[in-house]
């Protein structure tokens, strides 16, 4: 049925302008429920609804404010669409089940984690502590509903093994490089993810993959850095959670190529 797929990208839209709001306002510490109704950041002025909808208001507005004239910044509609997009994918992989409300969960929590530690470098503790609620309560839903008791074993282990291995992997590049490699937010987010996707061999996935895409990004940036005259910060959360996005719609497919990769299958 076409009204599915519809009214799970719209939803994915309208989560993702929430989104949004998690996005700019958690790092600075303003409460994302009061006020109630958006604001420019640039002139206060309140944001009609009809100037607040998903994607189309910015195309409407052509990216800017109807009051100030001010540019909005392209995360907006770009957040909406990534979130629009990865709820469709998840109703083409899981199915109207408790797996795809599982998945739009994880999603919903990945995003902003991303793009606040993109912009600010941090990951907030509300977010973590939301999405581990959130997680272990479907987690034991789906448990439940399967009569899989293994299943919410799995995971919890996860958790403990993603946070274990990441403060571990963090421990080993402070000794090597002298300093600081990777923050205590990364240790939390693996914890989250080891919740969300269980442990083997989920969590080598994760770990791999977003070593390779973090790889290939820091040696782009250091091309551009000599070419510029400096460097800079690399936040790694960004990269754990496209690891943990990958895993979760394709974990057998990239297993199958790792085991090919290396003569094991």
């Amino acid at each position: 049925m076409i009204a599915m797929p519809i009214l799970i990208f719209a939803l994915g839209l309208a989560i993702g302008s929430f989104l949004n709001v998690c996005i700019y306002r958690l790092p600075q510490g303003l409460s994302i429920h009061s006020p109630r109704r958006s604001f420019c950041p640039e002139c206060r002025t309140t944001i009609r609804f009809y100037d607040n909808l998903p994607l189309l208001s910015y195309l409407f507005l052509k990216g800017r404010c109807r009051y100030c004239g001010t540019e909005i910044s392209k995360v907006y509609p770009l957040v909406e669409l990534t979130t629009g997009i990865l709820f469709l994918v998840s109703l083409y992989r899981f199915g109207p089940t408790l797996a795809l409300l599982h998945s739009c969960l994880f999603i919903g929590l990945l995003i902003p984690i991303a793009w606040i530690d993109v912009r600010w470098y941090i990951i907030p503790n509300a977010i973590i502590l939301v999405g581990l609620i959130a997680g272990t309560v479907v987690t034991l839903l789906i448990a439940l509903t399967r009569h899989d008791l293994g299943y919410l074993i799995d995971h919890l282990i996860g958790a403990v093994a993603g946070g274990t291995s990441m403060a571990l992997i963090a421990g080993a590049g402070s000794l090597v490089f002298r300093k600081q490699a990777m923050g205590g937010g990364d240790i939390k987010l693996m914890i989250l993810i080891g919740l969300f996707l269980g442990a083997w061999p989920h969590l080598l996935i994760v770990i791999m993959t977003s070593a390779i895409t973090g790889s290939l990004v820091g040696l782009c940036l250091i091309v551009l850095g000599k070419r510029s005259g400096g460097g800079g910060r690399i936040p790694y959360g960004p990269f754990l959670v496209i690891g943990a996005v990958l895993d979760m719609f394709w974990s057998s497919q990239i297993w199958n190529w790792y085991l090919r990769l290396i003569g094991w299958q």
